[in-house]
C-alpha cells in the first residue's frame, strides 16, 4: 500500500457508529477494492500525541485537525485466508461494536457517566495510568482509541494477522509502539526501550488459562493484571463456534489475577450468536464478581 493517500478514493460512511469516528473507507480507485480504512476521535488533534490534552475546547477546536489513524485492511500475501475462513477476514472490518464498546469506555455514550463511575472506569491522565486488554482485537480501533486518550494498551489477536496488526500499530504510533518489528529497529539503531511514558504492544494470543498467563508474565503484569479488558464482537456461533468457552476462561484467569479489572464484552446480537450461552457461563465462572447487561442502539 502507498504511503501516498492520494492513491485512493475516500468514501465517507454514514452509519451512527462510522460518522462519530469520521470514519472512511480507502479504496483503490482502480479496483474500487478496500485497501485501508482512517479513523479520528473528538477531541484529539494532531499535536496532542503524548500530551494530556485531548479536549481543547471550541476555539482551539477551530485551530486544530483532528489526528487520522490510517489501517491498513489487507492482509499480507502468506496469511491469506480459504475464501471458507470468514473468521480471519472479520478480523479485517471495523464493527459497529467496537465503535460502541470504546464509547463506553471514554464516557462518550449519554447517561454512561454514573456506570463508569460506579464500576471505577477512568480515563487515564499524567499521573494515572490506566491500562486496557483488548482480546480478539481485529484492527485493534478501541484499544487505539484508547492509547490515543494516554492509556497502556496491549491488543491481542490470532498470530496469522498479527502481521497486519504489528505493522498498523507501528505506523501510527511509532514512539511508544512495542511489536517485533518496533524491537527490530529500536536494536539496529542502538536505541532503549520505550520507558516512562503509556505504550501500544501488539501480541498474539489464543484464548486458554495457560496462555493469558504466559502474555501477562510477558508484559510485566503477571501481579497486577489490567485495569479494563475490552473484547467486541468476538461472539458470534456461526462464525467462530464455541471459542467463547475459550474467551470465558480467558476473561476468568484475568479476574483471578486482578478482581478490580472491569471486563467490557461488547457485541451486536444477531441470530444464532450464542451471546445468551457466553453470559450465562460466565455468570457462573468462580471469579466473575457480576454480569450486567445494557443496551444500546
Amino acid at each position: 500500500m502507498s504511503d501516498d493517500e492520494s492513491d485512493y478514493s475516500d468514501t465517507p460512511s454514514f452509519d451512527s457508529c462510522e460518522d462519530y469516528i469520521n470514519f472512511e473507507s480507502k479504496r483503490n480507485p482502480s479496483t474500487q477494492l478496500e485497501e485501508a480504512i482512517s479513523f479520528s476521535w473528538p477531541g484529539i488533534y494532531e499535536d496532542d500525541e503524548g500530551s494530556d490534552n485531548h479536549d481543547k475546547g471550541e476555539e482551539g477546536a477551530k485551530e486544530k485537525k483532528l489526528r487520522k489513524i490510517v489501517v491498513s485492511t489487507l492482509l499480507e500475501e502468506e496469511d491469506l485466508a480459504p475464501l471458507f475462513d470468514g473468521s480471519r477476514w472479520a478480523g479485517t472490518r471495523l464493527w459497529g461494536a467496537a465503535v460502541r464498546g470504546i464509547q463506553y469506555v471514554s464516557g462518550h455514550l449519554p447517561g454512561t457517566e454514573v456506570s463508569l463511575m460506579d464500576h471505577g472506569i477512568k480515563l487515564p491522565t499524567k499521573n494515572d495510568e490506566v491500562t486496557m486488554l483488548e482480546l480478539g482485537c481485529g484492527l485493534g480501533v478501541p484499544a487505539m482509541i484508547y492509547h490515543m486518550l494516554g492509556g497502556g494498551v496491549v491488543l491481542t489477536d490470532q498470530i496469522d494477522i498479527l502481521s497486519q496488526l504489528e505493522k498498523n500499530v507501528d505506523s501510527n504510533f511509532p514512539q511508544t509502539a512495542i511489536t517485533s518489528i518496533s524491537r527490530n529497529k529500536k536494536r539496529s539503531s542502538g536505541e532503549s526501550e520505550i520507558d516512562k511514558q503509556p505504550t501500544i504492544h501488539a501480541m498474539p494470543l489464543s484464548w486458554s488459562r495457560t496462555d493469558i498467563n504466559g502474555l501477562l508474565q510477558e508484559v510485566g503484569r503477571s501481579k497486577i493484571g489490567f485495569d479494563i479488558v475490552i473484547n467486541c464482537d468476538c461472539v458470534y456461533e456461526p462464525l467462530y463456534g464455541k471459542s467463547w468457552h475459550l474467551l470465558n476462561e480467558t476473561i476468568d484467569e484475568l479476574l483471578k489475577v486482578n478482581p478490580q479489572c472491569v471486563v467490557l464484552s461488547s457485541m451486536e446480537r444477531r441470530a444464532a450468536d450464542g451471546i445468551d450461552n457466553f453470559l450465562e457461563e460466565m455468570r457462573n465462572m468462580e471469579h466473575v464478581g457480576s454480569v450486567e447487561m445494557r443496551n444500546m442502539e
